[in-house]
């Protein structure tokens, strides 16, 4: 995959649909796009989409946007 706004935005939501809505910064590498999330309890968590579309977030971003998801 090439890394652009859409098609990491595009991966971040096939994830999880809020994902894409709530990052706070967005960059790429050559390996992998970085996505920083600014969480309610003040912590801040980096989410990887890699090459072939995949992405790793930490449980307490799930939890969160889960938490979004429900409102």
């Amino acid at each position: 995959m090439e890394f652009n706004y859409e098609t990491v935005n595009d991966a971040l939501y096939n994830r999880h649909p809020e994902l894409s809505s709530y990052w706070g910064s967005l960059g790429w590498t050559e390996e992998k796009a970085i996505v920083t999330y600014d969480l309610e309890d003040g912590s801040e968590h980096e989410v990887y989409v890699h090459k072939d579309g995949t992405v790793e977030a930490p449980d307490a971003v799930i939890k969160e946007m889960d938490e979004i998801a429900s409102l």
